[in-house]
């Protein structure tokens, strides 16, 4: 993991407060745009999706998760197995796996696996209070290269295909995705580094 951290931008990772990152996305391959704003200094995240003129939002504050629907209708959900879901989904949008005394983790190193006829270095995170995922690191530039592992019943990979450095940081600009039987292909247009405000990571209004 200090290898990953290293390869990937090193003391240039630990500068940010957050991100705010917009791009392009295809699910199943009708194609939408997305944005994502991440706090770094704390478990939290948004996201907003839309895709053939519907628009979704969802979001974790560090104590509940919730969404908007494309009528609007907000609901959001603190119980534990939606707590643990979304800590999860959180902690791999921000690469809270580069931090580990902010967001406390175990990693517990698999050895080398193979997938898509290349072997990599495999690290399980099980994040406090979260399910486990898979970290496969490129043998050669130590970055990570893909990620895999299973929320409730639906599993999920996750592959990098390409960086770019923005301020010092390799960042993942276009990946594809499997979750469940669903395919999503991504591609960013943008990421800037800032601090983002603490209401952007609350329900819009109470949920139900």
């Amino acid at each position: 993991m200090a290898q990953m951290k290293a390869a990937s931008g090193g003391a240039a990772i630990d500068r940010p407060a957050g991100f705010h990152e917009t791009g392009t996305v295809a699910f199943d391959g009708t194609p939408g745009t997305y944005e994502v704003w991440a706090d770094l200094r704390a478990l939290r995240s948004a996201t907003t999706h839309t895709i053939a003129g519907r628009t979704r939002s969802s979001g974790f504050d560090g104590r509940r998760t919730w969404s908007v629907g494309p009528d609007g209708v907000v609901t959001t959900d603190d119980s534990p197995q939606g707590v643990a879901s979304a800590r999860l989904g959180t902690y791999l949008t921000i690469g809270a796996y580069f931090y580990p005394e902010r967001f406390p983790a175990r990693f517990d190193y698999r050895g080398r696996r193979e997938a898509d006829g290349k072997e990599f270095d495999v690290v399980t995170v099980t994040p406090a209070e979260s399910p486990a995922a898979d970290l496969w690191l490129d043998l050669e530039t130590h970055r990570l290269s893909r990620i895999s592992g299973s929320d409730g019943t639906t599993s999920f990979t996750g592959a990098v295909e390409r960086y770019e450095v923005v301020d010092g940081v390799w960042v993942p600009f276009v990946l594809s995705q499997t979750q469940g039987a669903h395919r999503i292909q991504q591609e960013l247009t943008s990421v800037v580094f800032e601090s983002v405000p603490a209401e952007r990571f609350a329900p819009p209004e109470s949920g139900r």
